[in-house]
């Protein structure tokens, strides 16, 4: 007759074998793995992070550009339609223009920001309804810059083009003989240097003076 730990000896053996392949992973493991997936993780993470502030900041220029289209187009229609100009600055500007319901006096400013910020290009009428509104945001700065073509006034160096300084020489009202008036704007679109635009507008219906 066998012998009872002769019959039990091998399922123990078995049993003792089963238990040891089902032990699972280690703790050294298990913290391996975390490290692991948390460095994943985090790249991951700052991918998805950049790749957010990237499209924000390409939405945001995007935006000002357009604004800043929209608002030259604007000033450089009235311009056209401009019968003189008023007041003739680096930074502010004012010409006379009738749109069919009665002369009107536009004037289009920049003030600065605060130091290290942007400023704004606003424009005002003289109408009884007229009140100063901000036309264009997130200019560093912007300048016009006059001319003429009155061709006596060409009395600097005779290339054919009237400056401003030529034409206040030559006239004692140099605002009242500017024919063309150059806009220049740079916008704080977040790169080093900004984004700069430049417009021209000649002024179709200037009445013209001696």
């Amino acid at each position: 007759m066998a012998k009872t730990s002769d019959i039990r000896s091998p399922c123990f053996r078995l049993r003792f074998d089963l238990k040891k392949e089902d032990q699972g992973f280690s703790l050294i493991e298990m913290l391996v793995s975390i490290s692991i997936l948390t460095v994943i993780m985090a790249g991951m993470f700052s991918f998805l992070w950049g790749a957010s502030k990237h499209w924000n900041t390409a939405q945001s220029s995007a935006g000002v550009t357009d604004n800043a289209r929209l608002g030259l187009n604007r000033m450089t229609r009235e311009l056209k339609q401009a019968t003189n100009v008023t007041t003739a600055q680096t930074n502010q500007l004012s010409f006379r223009v009738n749109f069919g319901t009665g002369a009107e006096t536009i004037t289009y400013g920049f003030t600065p920001g605060y130091t290290g910020h942007p400023g704004s290009i606003w424009r005002g009428t003289s109408t009884a309804s007229g009140q100063q509104v901000t036309l264009v945001n997130d200019v560093r700065s912007m300048q016009f810059s006059y001319y003429g073509n009155d061709y006596k006034c060409d009395t600097g160096i005779a290339d054919g083009i009237v400056t401003w300084s030529e034409l206040q020489a030559c006239s004692a009202s140099p605002a009242s003989k500017i024919a063309r008036v150059d806009i220049s704007l740079t916008l704080a679109t977040g790169s080093e240097n900004g984004q700069i635009f430049v417009e021209q507008a000649w002024l179709r219906n200037r009445v013209t003076t001696s």
